[in-house]
């Protein structure tokens, strides 16, 4: 008994660090809300390989899929959810879909040039060089990062929640890819169940 207490003790410290994490993704949540979420305990995933993959410019990484569901399975059992091996005896199964695109972003700024004297007008003689405004254009390329985790219910087999996250993902985001993704899962199971 004590030992159990103490992986969740561990596994909600974890948790409460990985929220902190969580701050760059943005997510946002959609769910049945007629249905009774408070009647279910436990919970397997939808099959084998519950992983989708979704519009991607990239190739995805197949360690993504073990390292997610990982983080799925620790971020529920912190929340009291119990993992079964059969369909028939969860209350709930889990299916996940992971993309990526590629982006730019154009940003233009206004830029001062010359600085020699005053410009006409302002009361002083004007000595040929002058101020100006142009602009300065600046171009970035990115990665928009995305993990959306869907919920179905097993005795009526339809969808009950749905939740989704994306962020620029980072060169550090992938040197730290388990980090990332603990982030990301906490970041869209944060509002799991939703409060009723």
């Amino acid at each position: 008994m004590a030992t159990t207490r103490t992986y969740l003790l561990i596994l909600a410290l974890v948790s409460m660090s990985m929220a902190g994490c969580a701050a760059g993704f943005k997510a946002t949540y959609d769910y049945d809300p007629e249905h009774d979420f408070s009647a279910h305990t436990s919970w397997t995933w939808i099959s084998e390989h519950p992983m989708t993959i979704g519009a991607t410019d990239n190739i995805t990484n197949p360690l993504l899929e073990p390292r997610i569901m990982s983080a799925i399975e620790d971020n529920l059992t912190v929340k009291g959810f119990t993992r079964v091996d059969s369909p028939d005896s969860a209350d709930f199964v889990v299916a996940f879909t992971v993309g990526s695109r590629d982006k730019i972003k154009v940003d233009t700024y206004p830029a001062h040039y010359g600085s020699y004297g005053y410009p006409r007008g302002w009361g002083t003689p004007y000595y040929g060089v002058g101020m100006g405004y142009g602009t300065e254009t600046v171009v970035r390329e990115y990665t928009n990062g995305m993990l959306a985790i869907d919920i179905f219910d097993v005795s009526e087999q339809r969808p009950m929640w749905h939740g989704f996250a994306e962020k620029s993902i980072s060169s550090s985001d992938r040197k730290n890819a388990e980090a990332t993704i603990n982030a990301a899962v906490t970041a869209v199971l944060k509002a799991f169940p939703p409060p009723m």
